[in-house]
């Protein structure tokens, strides 16, 4: 099912793809299948979808909420703050943020749901929010009232184990109502109480048990351990704790199928002997209710992926349509603007691609990005070997994609500049990129060429040329500063602010 499901979404981000429509957008009646709550949010934090889980499950349909705030219809006043924070927090690695609160609903009244609020990007700018959860109300409901239930009977428990051997069938009455298993043996470990609930839980009787070792509801490999800790436990002096750290630990049933349990171990001295009391319970739905979801996020990054590898593919397929329209045209200008046009193009499929291939699926290894996509511009522009000596001084440098998006169009554009300009007819020349992280979270990035330089009438503040504009414009979209040198060449440094979204 899941993977027929997986299957159907790719089928849909294709056809998306080709009707030039956004991804997100072309999948909404997909998300109304699915079994979780799914609800995608503006960047500014307005609703624009909610599935038909949530629907059903708050009870607003999509007219009520379009266009509006998401903690102002889902929270109250004195909680949305809180919920503002929880977006902020995505836009930091991993960009998912998770919490489970109450949501309000319709009518008035609140479910509880357990949600994670992920970035969705789609090139270098944040495309929405998503937000998936499972209304665990009724769930929590029970953990609660059966928490608070065991709570109260170990503390009674406790309390009346001194009065253990004169009132024990009084006791014994209290202990089988309750739904966990309830185990007691003595300083032996030997069992002296057996409950209805351990009865069912193990799949033994009482009389089966009773005056036999504990060892036989654990598997073999863990008896050594589980002595040691009951031995430890009766010398801490402690009245009670969890079986470990975790409080979880592997139980053997009658039939010798492994589960993994919960439990809480208590004791108690009467008449100079211990009494040891566990009080256990069956946890492995709530393990395969926490691998299914394990399982689904997985899957949605399994599907992130391929839509950076389907963009990669289509940003290819009209790179080809470049080079399919370079063979009909003669003009030299027109030639040059589709060039230059489709560097840009590849440059941004190289992105995705890298990606792709990244196991970060929101970064990318910029040192090892840019060595590549330099080395093809000098291939595209037929540079022949010895007339521009290329130098690289990077070290390993991992940035955000929505950072190295624009700096790769602008090292795409000073590179172009420079192979078409810098050196005219048979000159030679070096060219220099360098790219340092400083302490100070900046990004220094220096692009120099020894070539015949820029006019001193280029001003880059009233240039005419898009590509310099391009650079430009992209270094003011990542608050960065610029500095032209124009001695032996043409040196541009950029420093940048290293930010995560």
């Amino acid at each position: 099912m899941h993977q027929m499901l997986k299957t159907d979404l790719l089928d849909r981000f294709l056809t998306d793809s080709v009707k030039h429509k956004k991804p997100m957008e072309c999948s909404e009646a997909l998300f109304d299948t699915i079994d979780t709550l799914f609800l995608q949010v503006n960047p500014d934090g307005t609703l624009k979808y909610l599935n038909r889980v949530c629907r059903e499950a708050t009870g607003y349909s999509l007219e009520e909420t379009e266009g509006r705030m998401f903690w102002e219809v889902f929270f109250p006043p004195e909680e949305r703050e809180f919920i503002q924070n929880l977006f902020e927090e995505a836009l930091e690695p991993p960009y998912r943020s998770s919490y489970e609160h109450q949501w309000r609903c319709r009518d008035g009244g609140s479910r509880l749901i357990s949600f994670t609020i992920s970035t969705y990007f789609e090139e270098n700018t944040i495309q929405c929010y998503s937000v998936t959860g499972l209304d665990v109300t009724k769930l929590r409901r029970m953990e609660e009232e059966l928490w608070r239930y065991r709570t109260d009977l170990e503390e009674q428990i406790t309390q009346r184990s001194v009065e253990l051997l004169e009132s024990r069938t009084r006791l014994a009455g209290i202990v089988d109502s309750a739904e966990d298993a309830i185990i007691s043996v003595d300083s032996k470990q030997q069992i002296t109480l057996f409950n209805y609930g351990a009865e069912k839980t193990f799949g033994y009787l009482k009389n089966e048990v009773e005056g036999r070792h504990l060892s036989m509801l654990i598997p073999n490999r863990f008896h050594d351990t589980h002595r040691k800790h009951v031995q430890n436990f009766g010398k801490s002096g402690k009245v009670s704790k969890r079986m470990n750290d975790r409080s979880e630990i592997i139980a053997k049933k009658k039939d010798g199928t492994e589960f993994l349990a919960e439990a809480n171990i208590s004791q108690v001295t009467v008449l100079g002997e211990k009494i040891y009391t566990v009080v256990l319970r069956d946890i492995s739905e709530r393990m395969m209710f926490e691998k299914r979801l394990q399982e689904s996020l997985n899957e949605k990054e399994t599907l992130l992926r391929e839509i950076h590898h389907r963009v990669k593919n289509n940003l290819q397929v009209i790179s080809s349509l470049f080079t399919m329209q370079k063979l009909r045209t003669e003009d030299p200008d027109r030639l040059s603007l589709i060039q230059e046009s489709q560097h840009r193009i590849q440059s941004m499929a190289l992105i995705h691609e890298k990606i792709y291939q990244s196991e970060d699926l929101s970064r990318v290894r910029f040192d090892q990005y840019i060595r590549e996509l330099v080395t093809d511009i000098f291939q595209s522009y037929e540079v022949y070997p010895g007339k521009i000596e290329l130098q690289f001084q990077m070290k390993p440098v991992s940035l955000h994609v929505d950072m190295a998006i624009p700096c790769a169009l602008i090292l795409n554009e000073l590179t172009s500049n420079t192979l078409k300009y810098a050196f005219p007819d048979d000159s030679t020349g070096k060219m220099l990129i360098r790219i340092e992280e400083k302490p100070s979270k900046k990004l220094h990035l220096l692009f120099k060429d020894n070539g015949v330089g820029l006019p001193d009438s280029i001003e880059i503040k009233n240039v005419d040329s898009l590509g310099l504009r391009l650079v430009r414009v992209l270094t003011q979209q990542l608050k960065g500063k610029l500095e032209l040198e124009r001695e032996a060449g043409t040196s541009f440094s950029f420093h940048f602010p290293i930010t995560s979204p």
